[in-house]
């Protein structure tokens, strides 16, 4: 993916990175998966603290690492891209399949769908990183 973009360029390659976030998910790719969001992140979902980078990132390697569920993301329904200079707004909406398994090994799945609010900040280095990240799910 290119690097420097803007305007149109850089939708199409916000686009194209939050479709490879969820093969990158689905792969366990741990690096890529904290590599689209910025060093300096705040991440907010409903009823629950506020989270940096580094907790983020703790957290998807227990997910990863979890042996008794698995959450494999669809790509997101991107609603609407707003690009404006070194800031990008994108309204989406993630669909999650969760399978756990129970103690006695019986696996269920469900299907969780999250509306999203990301905010995307041109770094330093040219490259689109989501800066703050607000999710909150589907009634």
């Amino acid at each position: 993916m290119e690097k420097f973009v803007a305007g149109e360029a850089a939708s199409r390659w916000i686009r194209a990175a939050l479709v490879q976030w969820s093969r990158d998910w689905n792969a366990r790719d741990l690096d890529a998966v904290c590599g689209l969001f910025a060093p300096d992140v705040v991440l907010l979902h409903p009823d629950s603290p506020d989270r940096d980078h580094a907790t983020m990132c703790k957290g998807f390697a227990a997910t990863f690492a979890r042996k008794d569920r698995t959450i494999h993301y669809d790509p997101p329904a991107i609603e609407e891209i707003l690009v404006d200079g070194d800031l990008a707004v994108v309204r989406l909406v993630w669909t999650a399949h969760i399978r756990d398994t129970t103690a006695k090994g019986k696996p269920s799945e469900r299907i969780e769908r999250e509306n999203g609010i990301d905010i995307f900040e041109r770094q330093g280095d040219g490259r689109w990183r989501i800066r703050i990240s607000h999710a909150y799910p589907e009634e």
